[in-house]
């Protein structure tokens, strides 16, 4: 992309806020890190993991959308990873040139261990997201 890291990492945090059924369950604003988990109406729950990185005089976003694997396996799962990942960079792209603002609100830098948000210090250490029960899911980026 042809724009700042630092404003690309702003405007997707400002998609997923602005989207209902999205939950921020990490964010490191420096590390430009962002674990979301994702629950549509009649789909699975995902969890969308976004990165950015500064790439000479622009950036380029990383993004990866998975199941989450606490469910069971659906037979579309796949097709709909594809349609939620698509969805997503459009979004970004839409937030950036302004076709469709997606303002962010400040978030400081944390990770959630059950509902507790716990400050994720270091970018390069994974946060360890902790989502309730006895079942403790370790996601990096």
């Amino acid at each position: 992309m042809s724009r700042d890291a630092g404003e690309v990492f702003e405007a997707a945090v400002g998609v997923v806020q602005g989207a209902k059924g999205r939950q921020i369950l990490a964010v490191h604003n420096e590390g430009r890190k962002l674990v979301v988990r994702e629950k549509p109406k009649f789909s699975n729950p995902k969890f969308v993991l976004v990165g950015v990185t500064a790439d000479g005089a622009g950036s380029q976003l990383h993004v990866v959308v998975g199941a989450d694997p606490r469910t069971p396996s659906a037979l579309l799962d796949g097709t709909m990873n594809d349609r939620a990942l698509k969805k997503f960079v459009e979004a970004v792209q839409a937030a950036l040139d302004g076709s469709a603002p997606a303002p962010a609100s400040p978030v400081t830098n944390h990770y959630l261990k059950k509902k507790t948000q716990v400050p994720w210090l270091d970018p390069n250490q994974e946060p360890e997201i902790e989502l309730g029960g006895n079942l403790l899911a370790v996601y990096g980026l």
